[in-house]
């Protein structure tokens, strides 16, 4: 027998908090819209698997082990079947550990017992899936310019700006979820764009909170969005062959409503199993060690001299700063998760930091299933920007190296063969 189970809670922080996410020091003043905590509990013929996001810019390992721990004390879940993550809203609660540990301890309580309450509640359902499309939201960041170079986010106008260096992703996997009476229980949404849409000092969701509310008013309010980001590195709002901004007062609001036309159209097409019907059910991770890159001694000199030209613009000074900070940093490798689950002919991928869009598009192209979920940031190890090897020699913003970003050329390629790897085993069983 399938059983599903879903819950939300509210993980809002305390005005004044930190607001990570930006370069510059923000703290909350307001909230545009509430943070939430979701989990989707999914189990059949006793195997089971959990879902469970945040909208936050990530949730560090610290964190992701203490959720894990506690939902196994109260459902007997091991941590390979829970799959951790967060939305990557740039407008979202305190995450480093140095500056809110209450927070932190809040959000691990409000994490875990979102899952855990989404098992309690499981009953009979169906689940299908389907597939679309949505244009014109997502674009790549990354450009080529005349002289040969790449830049990130060159700015709307740009004469010197060619093309996009890589591409884009526009699919939207859509996961139907209803009980036995074909009530709505939850939509899970996977799309490729980053969540940076608001700035300012208010907390919000940004798009996946649109997303969700407006899913919310078409198919009630009992239905819970889990929205899992997809690969997105490289990928913004932000359409840079304009030769100005679009005339939008809210990007947020655009996008979650786009999405959300496509999610409701690709809902009512998905064909639904008779209720209870059982579905071949897996989960599966690999652990493996990970080198990080270090500075060159010529990358460390260029950094210094930056810091000393009087003519050197501000963000390459901070970079420049952020770089030399890793020569002190006595960590050079660190434990990588790459987790698999699999729904009946759906596949789901959990993968670390931010991964450019090229290598979602591969894991979808060569994946052993009728649909794949490319969910990244997911179970905390969160290795910042994860680069394609022409990225590395191209140059831009993604590639910098910095204490939180410090991955060697060929971190994605691995992450996509351990990932196809255990889809494939998954298949196999």
């Amino acid at each position: 027998m399938l059983l599903c189970g879903v819950y939300e809670t509210v993980i809002t922080p305390p005005l004044g908090s930190p607001i990570p996410g930006h370069f510059r020091d923000r703290r909350l003043s307001g909230i545009k819209d509430e943070l939430y905590a979701k989990a989707v509990a999914i189990e059949s013929d006793g195997e089971a698997v959990i879902f469970v996001t945040a909208d936050a810019l990530f949730v560090l390992a610290k964190e992701v082990k203490r959720i894990r721990e506690r939902i196994r004390e109260f459902t007997g879940i091991a941590p390979e079947r829970v799959m951790v993550s967060a939305t990557h809203t740039h407008t979202g609660p305190p995450i480093w550990p140095d500056q809110d540990e209450a927070y932190l301890s809040r959000l691990v309580y409000a994490m875990a017992d979102a899952a855990i309450l989404a098992y309690q509640r499981r009953r009979p359902a169906r689940i299908g899936f389907g597939s679309g499309q949505v244009n014109g939201i997502a674009f790549n960041r990354r450009y080529w310019m005349k002289d040969g170079t790449v830049q990130t986010n060159p700015g709307y106008g740009n004469p010197k700006a060619v093309a996009p260096e890589g591409p884009t992703d526009p699919e939207v996997l859509v996961v139907r979820m209803d009980d036995e009476q074909g009530e709505p229980l939850a939509v899970i949404v996977n799309f490729a764009c980053h969540p940076d849409t608001i700035g300012g000092t208010e907390a919000s969701a940004d798009f996946p909170g649109s997303l969700s509310r407006a899913l919310k008013r078409a198919l009630g309010i009992q239905t819970v969005c889990l929205f899992l980001q997809g690969a997105a590195g490289n990928i913004n709002h932000h359409d840079f062959s304009l030769p100005r901004p679009p005339a939008v007062d809210c990007h947020a609001e655009r996008i979650g409503r786009k999405l959300a036309e496509e999610v409701l159209r690709v809902r009512e097409t998905i064909g639904m199993p008779d209720g209870g019907e059982p579905l071949p059910l897996g989960a599966a991770r690999s652990l493996f060690p990970l080198a990080y890159r270090r500075a060159t001694e010529a990358e460390a000199e260029e950094a210094r001299q930056t810091l000393q030209s009087p003519h050197a613009r501000e963000m390459e000074k901070i970079l420049a700063l952020r770089l030399l900070q890793t020569l002190d940093n006595p960590i050079q490798e660190a434990e990588m998760e790459v987790q698999a689950f699999r729904l009946g002919e759906l596949g789901v991928v959990g993968l670390p930091g931010e991964l450019f869009s090229e290598f979602g598009l591969a894991l979808k192209r060569d994946a052993p299933y009728a649909g794949l979920i490319v969910n990244t940031l997911c179970n905390g190890t969160n290795t910042g920007y994860v680069c394609t090897r022409e990225a590395y020699r191209n140059g831009g913003y993604e590639p910098r190296l910095r204490n939180f970003s410090r991955n060697a050329p060929g971190t994605g390629e691995l992450f996509v063969q351990h990932a196809l790897e255990l889809l494939g085993r998954l298949r196999a069983l």
